[in-house]
């Protein structure tokens, strides 16, 4: 059995890092960029997602609270989370 992330699936960063690896995510466009800090471990700087808007291809950094939803072919599309004041 091939698991695999339907096209169309939608939900938070947080939601999709509780379901799936990062390794497995890596494989559909996510990446995460991380800093090693002796005797602490890693440290995640930033997450980011393949996205395509118009003629513009590229990584476009996510956060947490952020709901995205695969497009296929390591493209996501990306609704930012509104800010809490």
């Amino acid at each position: 059995m091939k698991i695999e992330i339907p096209v169309g699936i939608r939900g938070t960063l947080k939601e999709f890092k509780t379901s799936y690896q990062p390794e497995f995510l890596s494989k559909y466009g996510y990446k995460r960029y991380t800093n090693i800090i002796p005797f602490k471990g890693v440290n995640v700087v930033c997450e980011a997602v393949n996205v395509k808007y118009s003629s513009i291809q590229g990584e476009l950094i996510v956060h947490d609270n952020d709901i995205l939803t695969y497009l296929g072919h390591k493209l996501w599309a990306v609704t930012k989370a509104k800010e809490e004041k």
